[in-house]
């Protein structure tokens, strides 16, 4: 699965490219990750979730063809991509923390309550997730820290690979070598945003 970091955001669904930067000048092996509250539906009293997720996309024939298009058709926003594992993601937080997001067209009956939420998605507002807005989406419960803060590690072998823009490419897999010490020949690195 991909969480996207991103130069500009209107809302807090994706994470901005600071958060990556911070992570690659961190010399730190790991990943440092941050929920952010308030995806997917609202209850029906109009309460929306407060349960922190990262965002993802499954990584399969939609996101490739989503991806595609992106390049086709200029891409202005998305700086940096992060490839986990799920599997060693559901290992490392819990099954039941890494959810396969439902998309709804209709109220469902019962609505989800304000704890529930975040597992699904109205599938018409998904447009404002183009090119990614028909892929399917993930979210990774993080738990609060000892801080209290949304703040997760997700261990360096739990990433699979790394989605950068062709210009950058070389000076990111310079940073993953020298500073994050990871094994190159481990993990892909794609220049295609």
């Amino acid at each position: 699965m991909c969480h996207f970091y991103i130069s500009r955001s209107e809302k807090q669904h994706y994470s901005t490219a600071d958060y990556a930067y911070f992570n690659l000048s961190n010399s730190s092996s790991d990943w440092i990750v941050k929920g952010t509250t308030e995806h997917g539906v609202t209850s029906k009293r109009g309460i929306p979730s407060a349960v922190p997720c990262l965002n993802c996309f499954e990584l399969n024939d939609k996101f490739y063809r989503a991806l595609d298009k992106l390049s086709e058709e200029g891409n202005s926003r998305f700086e940096f991509g992060i490839i986990f594992n799920k599997r060693k993601l559901k290992n490392h937080f819990g099954k039941s923390k890494v959810i396969d997001v439902t998309p709804i067209f209709k109220p469902p009956d019962p609505f989800p309550s304000p704890k529930e939420c975040h597992r699904y998605d109205w599938g018409r507002s998904r447009r404002k997730l183009w090119p990614f807005n028909n892929c399917d989406v993930v979210r990774l419960e993080i738990p609060e820290s000892d801080f209290g803060h949304p703040i997760a590690v997700i261990p360096c072998d739990t990433v699979k690979g790394v989605l950068t823009r062709g210009k950058e490419y070389h000076g990111i897999m310079k940073i993953l070598q020298d500073i994050k010490k990871w094994d190159i020949s481990e993990i892909g690195i794609f220049p295609v945003l």
